[in-house]
């Protein structure tokens, strides 16, 4: 089937074309990460947890968690008197997340939690967690508007939630050739298959600006939303608190 400009080939759903390619890469996803953004992702990370200003003992919801990199920071940040869940859409992005905390889930009365589950349809009660943050992830998503009331509506008013990822339109001269040509190659080349690098490189292109994530954010009841870019204006940071 022929890919159409949103690297999605016609006719497919793109619920489905997303679990089916996340599954098929999910054990090369950490290494294309790392060759891609040249190992930043885990700085951008790292600046993502940091804004959101957790406190030990604290709950935050990793949605979109994949192999659950971000899980170990989001840990830290809240202690062991806190608690983190990890939710993806991808049994085998689930599974990789399981293989790298099995020491962790082994633990009695363990405070990281992992589940299979939808982000427009999330399996929690409202107001149940302190914070709640996806990176990278909510390009893959359906319908965006619909992922981003459900991460609201189960954070607690006052709690933070943040968006991670890459610009459609990026700022540094230069880098749109970085990701129309040199990006899809290295995504082929370990991803392993065309569809992959494709859809790769479309849903980053495609994605929302930041400034329109700013107002879906707004509109879903957040409010003080800022937006944060770093990586050159590569990657942007948006952010708000629940209005309560």
């Amino acid at each position: 089937m022929t890919p159409t400009p949103t690297g999605i080939p016609e006719g497919v759903k793109k619920a489905d074309f997303v679990q089916r390619l996340f599954n098929t890469i999910a054990k090369r996803y950490d290494l294309l990460n790392d060759c891609i953004s040249f190992g930043m992702h885990r700085h951008w990370k790292q600046q993502a947890v940091n804004r959101l200003q957790l406190e030990a003992g604290q709950t935050a919801l990793d949605v979109c968690t994949g192999t659950g990199d971000l899980l170990a920071l989001l840990l830290k940040a809240v202690g062991n008197n806190g608690q983190v869940t990890g939710l993806d859409f991808s049994e085998e992005m689930l599974a990789v997340a399981h293989k790298r905390y099995t020491v962790h889930l082994q633990v009695e009365a363990s405070n990281l939690t992992l589940v299979q589950g939808d982000a427009m349809a999330l399996p929690f009660a409202d107001n149940s967690f302190d914070a709640g943050i996806v990176s990278f992830g909510l390009r893959n998503v359906t319908t965006i508007e619909t992922a981003v009331a459900e991460l609201v509506r189960v954070v607690k008013p006052g709690g933070a939630v943040l968006n991670l990822d890459t610009c459609p339109q990026v700022l540094l001269p230069g880098f749109d050739i970085y990701f129309s040509k040199v990006m899809p190659f290295i995504g082929r080349l370990l991803a392993g298959n065309q569809s992959a690098y494709q859809y790769l490189q479309a849903s980053s292109k495609n994605f929302l600006t930041p400034e329109r994530l700013q107002q879906v954010f707004q509109q879903c009841g957040l409010e003080a939303v800022t937006v944060n870019r770093t990586g050159f204006g590569s990657v942007a940071m948006v952010y708000g608190k629940k209005v309560g």
